[in-house]
């Protein structure tokens, strides 16, 4: 009996122990799944390239901060940034601590929060760390403001640790754009409103939005439409430029001033931002998609012309076909796609908003899509070639090998539900499977796709005729 009864009390000691382990772990996923926003990415997409993930020069936040690669300079030039920010409020030293007390005041009622908003646990992240972070971010984007505007052109600019160095700040865009190196924005927008929105003469109506726009608009991106500032620089930094990209969501019709927003919206992070900035007003419908779409190439010789879009929507794609037969003997069908500038920083830009959908719930997968959609048309160099000459790709990475590569690995690993493209890819797939185009296809390709099989073509072409004019002669004779 003895037995027995020790048998079933350590089967309860189990059972107790299992279901608290059960509690638990239920317990840590209802309480950070829901509100986490900042993910490490996942092993199948990091093995593709690491380095489009990793911070190269400096951390932002918990994941990164006890990297041995990441160099101690960086710290001490992101403490010079908070006293900069410091110096701007005031010049007494006992204001500026009052300040400091209040950011550090605000950040000790949000860490808790904060740590939330991260997939893991992060125990490391602590009040310093969102202060000297988050501070640095803002003063950041401010001076960036400044640098911009000609009116208020700091003379310290070329001496400057950042911005003084063209390097310095690639390395700086790099690393503030991954999906790993973020702090919540909420974080971002309590210290916004302690520190830069107590600046004198800034303007009035800046969000911290516009502020993060108008640092990648002019740095990174080239965002036709959304610039939100009258004055911003029509011209790339050398060798940032990531994506020509066009939207929809800001206007700027004030003099060097952003329009306001009708709306708050809750961001997440940095990323989730310029994520947002470039959707689409008017975004197509998502399907569930499984057909393979033929290469530009093979589109190009079954008759369809490419052209490069002319809307500011950077994902309006369209295809249109003429549905009479004699306007198909007279117009091409046509594949309309907005122009994308290829960089050395474009993979790194696509692969981080492409982590960010595929870990964040709710992410419409818009850039995954996209991706997508270009893998499907680019197999090869010749269809990069090909979507070069419409204009479509302005490849600056230098061989077309170099383009075909980054777009044939940018989806590998990655599950796509809803494709973004389906009806305009089906529309393609329609046109090409007809027999008129499959019969140009089949002639372009064997009789003209060199100048010596053209030629070839010819001369057997002339032989022939002769061959039926001497035949013809010799007939009516």
């Amino acid at each position: 009996m003895s037995k027995e009864n020790g048998y079933k009390l350590a089967v309860q000691s189990l059972t107790a122990t299992i279901n608290g382990k059960i509690n638990e772990g239920a317990q840590k996923i209802e309480e950070s799944f829901p509100s986490a926003c900042i993910y490490r990415v996942p092993e199948e997409l990091r093995k593709m390239k690491k380095s489009a993930y990793t911070p190269r020069f400096f951390s932002i936040g918990p994941l990164h901060s006890n990297d041995k690669h990441l160099k101690s300079l960086m710290q001490d030039i992101k403490m010079s940034y908070v006293k900069s920010l410091l110096c701007r409020l005031e010049e007494s030293e006992a204001y500026k601590l009052v300040v400091l007390e209040e950011c550090v005041e605000a950040m000790k009622l949000s860490v808790e929060d904060a740590k939330k908003r991260y997939i893991e646990e992060v125990d490391n992240l602590n009040e310093e760390m969102l202060v000297v972070d988050g501070c640095f971010i803002l003063e950041l984007l401010y001076r960036y403001y400044l640098l911009t505007n000609p009116k208020e052109m700091p003379k310290e600019a070329i001496s400057d640790p950042v911005f003084g160095n063209g390097q310095m700040t690639a390395i700086v865009l790099h690393d503030l754009l991954l999906l790993e190196n973020q702090l919540p924005f909420f974080v971002l927008e309590k210290l916004f409103y302690i520190t830069v929105n107590k600046i004198r003469d800034r303007p009035t109506n800046y969000l911290l939005f516009d502020y993060v726009v108008s640092f990648f608009s002019n740095m990174q991106m080239i965002l036709v439409g959304k610039s939100t500032t009258s004055n911003a620089r029509n011209c790339y930094a050398p060798g940032e430029c990531v994506l020509s990209l066009s939207g929809n969501m800001m206007n700027s019709e004030n003099e060097g001033v952003a329009a306001p927003k009708k709306s708050k919206k809750v961001y997440y992070h940095i990323l989730h931002v310029l994520h947002d900035h470039c959707l689409p007003l008017d975004p197509p419908k998502g399907e569930d998609y499984r057909e393979l779409m033929p290469s530009a190439s093979d589109l190009d010789y079954a008759g369809v012309k490419f052209v490069a879009g002319t809307e500011q929507d950077f994902f309006k794609v369209k295809f249109t076909d003429t549905q009479s037969c004699l306007g198909r003997c007279f117009h091409r069908a046509r594949f309309e796609i907005k122009t994308l500038s290829l960089y050395t920083s474009t993979e790194l830009f696509l692969r981080n908003l492409i982590a960010f959908e595929q870990c964040c719930p709710g992410v419409p997968c818009y850039f995954t899509s996209y991706a997508l959609l270009m893998d499907m048309l680019v197999n090869s160099a010749k269809d990069v070639e090909v979507l070069q000459k419409a204009g479509i790709i302005q490849n600056y990475l230098g061989a077309d090998q170099d383009a075909s590569n980054l777009f044939n690995k940018l989806c590998k690993e990655v599950v796509i539900e809803k494709f973004f493209f389906a009806e305009t890819c089906n529309q393609a797939i329609k046109y090409s499977q007809r027999y008129w185009p499959t019969a140009v296809a089949h002639v372009r390709r064997k009789y003209f796709a060199t100048p010596w099989t053209f030629i070839a073509f010819c001369i057997a072409f002339i032989a022939f005729g002769m061959s039926i004019t001497q035949f013809a002669r010799s007939f009516f004779k």
